[in-house]
Protein backbone atom coordinates (compact mmCIF):
# COMPACT_ATOMS: atom_id res chain seq x y z
CA UNK A 1 0.00 0.00 0.00
CA UNK A 2 1.07 3.57 -0.65
CA UNK A 3 0.35 5.94 2.21
CA UNK A 4 0.46 9.71 2.10
CA UNK A 5 3.24 11.41 4.07
CA UNK A 6 0.68 13.89 5.36
CA UNK A 7 -2.35 12.57 7.21
CA UNK A 8 -5.79 13.97 6.49
CA UNK A 9 -6.21 16.12 9.60
CA UNK A 10 -9.76 17.09 8.75
CA UNK A 11 -10.67 13.43 9.06
CA UNK A 12 -8.50 12.72 12.12
CA UNK A 13 -9.05 15.82 14.22
CA UNK A 14 -12.26 17.21 15.67
CA UNK A 15 -10.68 20.58 16.48
CA UNK A 16 -11.22 22.48 13.21
CA UNK A 17 -9.23 25.46 14.53
CA UNK A 18 -6.21 23.19 14.95
CA UNK A 19 -6.65 21.87 11.42
CA UNK A 20 -6.55 25.44 10.03
CA UNK A 21 -3.33 26.24 11.96
CA UNK A 22 -1.32 23.30 10.61
CA UNK A 23 0.38 23.17 7.24
CA UNK A 24 2.64 20.41 5.99
CA UNK A 25 6.02 21.38 4.59
CA UNK A 26 8.47 18.88 3.18
CA UNK A 27 12.14 19.78 2.91
CA UNK A 28 15.62 18.33 2.68
CA UNK A 29 18.22 19.57 5.15
CA UNK A 30 20.95 18.87 2.58
CA UNK A 31 19.40 21.60 0.42
CA UNK A 32 18.52 23.84 3.37
CA UNK A 33 15.24 23.68 5.23
CA UNK A 34 12.55 26.00 3.82
CA UNK A 35 12.25 28.09 6.99
CA UNK A 36 13.79 31.38 8.08
CA UNK A 37 16.40 31.53 10.84
CA UNK A 38 15.06 31.42 14.41
CA UNK A 39 11.66 29.98 13.43
CA UNK A 40 10.96 27.29 16.01
CA UNK A 41 10.68 26.97 19.78
CA UNK A 42 10.84 23.17 19.56
CA UNK A 43 12.35 20.77 17.01
CA UNK A 44 11.63 17.04 17.16
CA UNK A 45 13.56 14.64 14.94
CA UNK A 46 12.75 10.96 14.84
CA UNK A 47 13.87 7.88 12.92
CA UNK A 48 16.27 9.52 10.51
CA UNK A 49 19.49 7.67 11.32
CA UNK A 50 19.48 5.53 8.18
CA UNK A 51 18.59 8.47 5.97
CA UNK A 52 21.47 10.75 6.94
CA UNK A 53 24.77 10.14 5.15
CA UNK A 54 27.56 9.51 7.63
CA UNK A 55 29.45 12.64 6.59
CA UNK A 56 26.36 14.90 6.81
CA UNK A 57 25.45 14.73 10.50
CA UNK A 58 27.23 18.02 11.24
CA UNK A 59 25.30 19.66 8.39
CA UNK A 60 22.05 18.32 9.81
CA UNK A 61 22.71 19.76 13.27
CA UNK A 62 23.84 23.09 11.82
CA UNK A 63 20.60 23.37 9.85
CA UNK A 64 18.49 22.41 12.87
CA UNK A 65 20.34 24.99 14.98
CA UNK A 66 19.76 27.63 12.30
CA UNK A 67 15.95 27.26 12.39
CA UNK A 68 15.74 27.07 16.20
CA UNK A 69 15.04 30.22 18.20
CA UNK A 70 17.50 31.06 20.97
CA UNK A 71 16.64 28.88 23.96
CA UNK A 72 14.57 26.46 21.85
CA UNK A 73 14.31 22.78 22.75
CA UNK A 74 15.59 19.93 20.56
CA UNK A 75 14.40 16.37 20.91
Amino acid sequence: DIVSLHPNLARLCRDKDLVRRISWVQGNFLEGLPFPNDSFDFVHVKRIARGVPEDKWDDLFEEITRVMKPGAAFE
